[in-house]
């Protein structure tokens, strides 16, 4: 019965390592705007985002022109926006607009706590006119004369949550907040448990480790799904594909480094007591044998 309740609590504290992961994640690195913008900066260099800021914001000047059959002028304004977001200023107007939607985000995740700004619709997006704004001069003295006045004021942006996406998400967000410190401190006194409950520890810390290696194995095949099966699916039309990998790739490399640490010392700790069992068994087949006529007297 002993070893049972060994198995069942090594077992719980490898179940519980992914999502004490996660959640230490989410409150880490997601709830946080710097951390969170932090991530996504370097986006600001990254030729697919680029290139999907590029053709938002062309595609945005383009419908105005086409009206006045200024199509040709297209091209041009693709170079210019191209020019901008390629510029010294983009990073700079990057880390706005993501500060901006993060707060968005975290104002519908918590549930309007009153610290955050209201948000329309309950729609999390990615404002990119402060791109527009620094093309729009430029752009004017081109095609002002042609368009009988200046462009008009123009918003475009990506949509990146919707609604119902994050109502489905607001009940575990909260509840990985909460529990942000209480999972990780929880797996381990499970795993610890354990291994001190069972007869042979050096076989169950084996165990143990090589389960905690196990479900952060569990966690990346996850991740590669999410990336690779249903992040395409999910961003549809609203963000290129290649971009919204990138993204992706971005918020989520502090999880993925984590679950590698966890990963190596999982197998590290199978490692080295499995090697402590095998000695110390071997240390024990080589002594020798009392002799009889000691037992005897005995």
């Amino acid at each position: 019965m002993r070893a049972v309740f060994s198995v069942i609590l090594i077992v719980l504290g490898c179940v519980l390592a992914p999502p004490a992961l996660v959640g230490f994640w989410v409150a880490a690195d997601l709830a946080d705007t710097d951390s969170y913008v932090k991530d996504v900066a370097p986006l600001a260099n990254h030729p697919d985002v680029q290139d999907a800021v590029v053709d938002r914001v062309t595609g945005a000047i383009a419908r105005p022109l086409r009206k006045r059959t200024l199509s040709p002028a297209e091209d041009l304004v693709h170079t210019l926006v191209q020019a901008v977001v390629s510029g010294k200023d983009f990073p700079v107007v990057w880390e706005d607009v993501n500060r901006m939607a993060h707060r968005q985000l975290i104002a519908i995740l918590s549930g309007g706590d009153g610290r955050m700004p209201p948000v329309r619709d309950d729609t999390v997006r990615l404002d990119l006119t402060p791109v527009y704004n620094l093309v729009k001069d430029q752009v004017n003295s081109l095609v002002q004369e042609e368009l009988g006045g200046p462009l008009p004021d123009l918003r475009p942006m990506f949509e990146l949550f919707s609604s119902a996406d994050l109502a489905r998400a607001r009940t575990a967000y909260t509840w990985l907040i909460r529990l942000k410190w209480v999972l990780p401190f929880l797996s381990l006194a499970l795993l610890a448990a354990g291994v001190l409950l069972a007869r042979d520890r050096g076989r169950a810390l084996t165990g143990a480790g090589l389960g905690l290696a196990a479900s952060m194995f569990l966690l990346a095949a996850a991740l590669a799904v999410i990336r690779d099966v249903y992040l395409p699916d999910y961003v549809g039309p609203a963000m290129p594909e290649a971009a919204a990998t990138a993204v992706f790739d971005a918020l989520t490399g502090s999880l993925r480094a984590g679950l590698r640490v966890i990963f190596a010392v999982g197998l590290v700790v199978a490692g080295v007591a499995f090697f402590a069992c095998c000695r110390k068994r071997a240390s024990r087949d080589h002594q020798p044998a009392a002799p009889a006529n000691d037992v005897a007297a005995g």
